[in-house]
This record gives C-alpha cells, sequence and structure tokens, in this order.
C-alpha cells in the first residue's frame, strides 16, 4: 500500500510462473505486479524429471518438460537467469541442494540489487562491442544498428543521468576513432586501441578455470588477443564506462565445431577480457551491444548452466544486459537462458521496395511503351531510343551466357 518496493531483487525458487502457479498462467497480471514492483525477477529451479547425475551429464541440461513450464513460462512475466539450485539423488529421489550453483545465484542475485543502491556516479558499466566476421573490417557492428552511434546516444543520456563518462568525444566518429584508429579496423590488429595488458601470471590467478582451456588452446598467453607475453584487451575508458571489443572466438574456420564439439573452449584472449571485466575493471553490468556476439554460443549445457559450463564461467557474477535486435527472438532467447542476459529489444530499420532509378527508370517506361504500342505498328518509332538509353546504362557492356563462353568465363 506505500506504493514503494522494499526490496531490491526478487528470487523465486518455486520455478512457476508468478500468477497462477504450475497447472496456468496470467502473464498479464504478472507484468503489471512486476512493472510496479520495478525491481530484477529471477527465477531460479530444482530438479525435477533428473537426478543430479543426469543433469550433469546431459548436454541439454534441464529437461525439455521442465523447460517449458518452469523456464519458458517465467520468462513470459519477466523471469531471468534460470539457475538451478537443487538436483535429486539417484538413490532416494530427495531433493538436494547445489552449493556451487546457489553461491553464483546468491552473488549475481547481490549484484543485480547493488545497482539500485549505488550512486549512478560510482556504477561502472563495461559495453562490449562485437566483430564478427573477424577479418572483414567488421569491429563495433551488429544487425540493423548503428553501433557507435547508438553508444554515443547511450554516452550522453548517461552523463545526464549523473554517471561519469569522463571526457565524451565531440561525436561518433571521434568515438569511432579512439576505439578504432580506422573506420573499418580489422580485429588483433594495430588498428584496435589496447585498453589493458594482462601479464600471464595475473591471469592465471584471476581465471579458475585458466587450466581448462590449456586441452584445446595450449598454455597461455596463446596467439589470440596476445603480443606472445601478453594477454591484450582492447578498447577505451571514458570515465567509469569501458567500452570493450569482444574477443573473436576462435574458430573462424570451423564455426560448428564450437557450438557442437564437447571438448570445444572459449581461447584464453576471450577467457582474459571477461576476466579483466569482472576482476580487474570490476564492472558493475555489462552491456552487450547489438546482435550478437559469440558469449551466449560458448560451450555448455543448453538450459541451466552448471559450474563448468563457459556462459556460465565467463560471465561469472556481472548482471548482463544485451541489446538485441526484435526480429530475432530465438537467439535472444539463447542469450538469455545461456549468458543470464536481461535483453532489451531494438527494432529493425523499415524497409521498402528500392525500384529502379535514373536511366533504368526510363528505360523501363519506355520499354512498357512500346509493349502498349506493338500493336498500332508505332512501336518502331522509339526503338532507338531505348537502343540509346540501354547504352547510357551501360547495358551493352553486361555478359550474356553466350558472351561470358566467349570470353573464356567458367
Amino acid at each position: 500500500g506505500s506504493g514503494k518496493a522494499f526490496v531490491d531483487t526478487v528470487v523465486s525458487l518455486t520455478g512457476f510462473a508468478l500468477v497462477g502457479g504450475p497447472a496456468r498462467q496470467d502473464a498479464p497480471r504478472a507484468v503489471e505486479a512486476l512493472t510496479n514492483l520495478g525491481v530484477p525477477y529471477l527465477v531460479s529451479l530444482p530438479l525435477v524429471f533428473q537426478t543430479t547425475e543426469e543433469w550433469l551429464d546431459s548436454e541439454l541440461g534441464v529437461h525439455p518438460v521442465q523447460v517449458a513450464l518452469q523456464v519458458a513460462l517465467p520468462e513470459l512475466d519477466g523471469a531471468l537467469e534460470p539457475i538451478v539450485f537443487a538436483g535429486r539423488d539417484s538413490n532416494t529421489g530427495k531433493s538436494h541442494s547445489l552449493p556451487d550453483r546457489i553461491e553464483s545465484l546468491a552473488k549475481r542475485a547481490i549484484n543485480w540489487a547493488s545497482l539500485r543502491k549505488k550512486k549512478n556516479a560510482e556504477k561502472k558499466l563495461a559495453i562490449t562491442v562485437f566483430s564478427f566476421p573477424p577479418d572483414k573490417g567488421n569491429v563495433g557492428t551488429a544487425a540493423y544498428l548503428n553501433v557507435f552511434g547508438s553508444i554515443f546516444r547511450v554516452l550522453k543520456n548517461l552523463k545526464a543521468c549523473g554517471y561519469d563518462v569522463g571526457a565524451l568525444p565531440g561525436n561518433e566518429m571521434e568515438l569511432i576513432q579512439s576505439v578504432l584508429t580506422q573506420k573499418e579496423a580489422k580485429f588483433n590488429s594495430t588498428d584496435l586501441n589496447i585498453a589493458y595488458r594482462m601479464p600471464v601470471a595475473e591471469y592465471t590467478q584471476l581465471c579458475e578455470y585458466s587450466e581448462a582451456l590449456e586441452e584445446n588452446w595450449g598454455k597461455p598467453p596463446g596467439q589470440l588477443n596476445s603480443n606472445g607475453q601478453e594477454l591484450l584487451v582492447y578498447g577505451q575508458q571514458f570515465g567509469n564506462v569501458f567500452i570493450g571489443v569482444q574477443p573473436t572466438f576462435g574458430y573462424e574456420g570451423d564455426p560448428m565445431r564450437l557450438l557442437f564439439s564437447r571438448s570445444a573452449s572459449p581461447h584464453h584472449g576471450f577467457a582474459a577480457y571477461y576476466t579483466f571485466l569482472e576482476k580487474i575493471f570490476k564492472a558493475d553490468a555489462v552491456l552487450h551491444f547489438g546482435t550478437h556476439g559469440s558469449l551466449e554460443f560458448m560451450p555448455g549445457k543448453q538450459v541451466g548452466m552448471s559450474g563448468v559450463c563457459y556462459p556460465d564461467s565467463l560471465i561469472g557474477s556481472i548482471p548482463n544486459l544485451y541489446y538485441y535486435a526484435a526480429n530475432n527472438p530465438s537467439e535472444a532467447t539463447i542469450a538469455k537462458r545461456r549468458s543470464y542476459a536481461n535483453t532489451i529489444s531494438y527494432l529493425t530499420p523499415p524497409a521498402e521496395n528500392a525500384g529502379l532509378y535514373k536511366g533504368l527508370k526510363e528505360l523501363k517506361e519506355l520499354i512498357a511503351s512500346y509493349q502498349s504500342m506493338r500493336e498500332s505498328g508505332r512501336a518502331e518509332q522509339i526503338c532507338a531510343t531505348i537502343i540509346e538509353t540501354a547504352r547510357q546504362c551501360n547495358l551493352d557492356k553486361v555478359r550474356t551466357p553466350a558472351r561470358w563462353q566467349a570470353s573464356g568465363g567458367g
């Protein structure tokens, strides 16, 4: 009745929809209640249809029936982070706690709550941009989005809300140049600004799972995001805001290996980037900017991550916000479930038929006139005009199949 929330985060352990329970759901009422509450809503779940061992051995993770009932339905309410907090004993069938998963859930819930407590001027935000394909000059691109133009507007809005964004560049182009020395920068090149050089000793100390990566990538620092002696983090810092470039996923020649091989893993440079965000920069939140990056596609279970699933290990305890295209809900769902992302949708640009232009438009009209005049016997009068217009459009230089074969084409 007071109209104000007395909690900073809600964690539901029922695994069911907020309104209606296991048998039915009333998403509109749930959304209304959560909107009025205005705090993060995390729904964790116990294993129901599997034993702990079955879940740990499963590539799918949580059983599909349980995903439908206890992950998908709460998501309609606005639920985040489907972390498994309890397993089932294979002998007795009784539920038991999973301490490492409970610790992860508690840390993440506390960090979400801290965002409401901390002053804006003290909050540290990491904005992550992507580079795919990595060798095509695509750093800072995303589907249907002007990435750096949008980030520049976000920075100005953050400044207006009291965030420390340091000395902002004057415009979008200056922002690009501060992170990339060239607009079409290629990943892992001198075109990218190096924000941090991480010694190998620091990396192995801070990244608890670094040894697990050595099976695929050898000893650190490796060859990716590295100068041979240190691991390199690319990006630029503006006050308490760090704009970083997510490392490539490492299997550019064989991307399906990352998705389907049980032994695949992120490389040391990828792990170093997220270790830097959490342990060195100490980000209060990370904003993945645009559709899409590689974090959510790293090896691990599909739903209900364990402690050895790489999306869980990489994101650690950092609240994850993800700016995602509204026309791609399937992959946005992957990001929500595997990297614990709170997705924020952006609309795709409106599209219309481009049609013809200049001489081609005139040529189309002439041909239409020719077709309508054929029966009247006056069509020959405009043939010369059609031929001349076609030449002006360089259509006489277009290779027909016969010309292509004559010129030695395959």
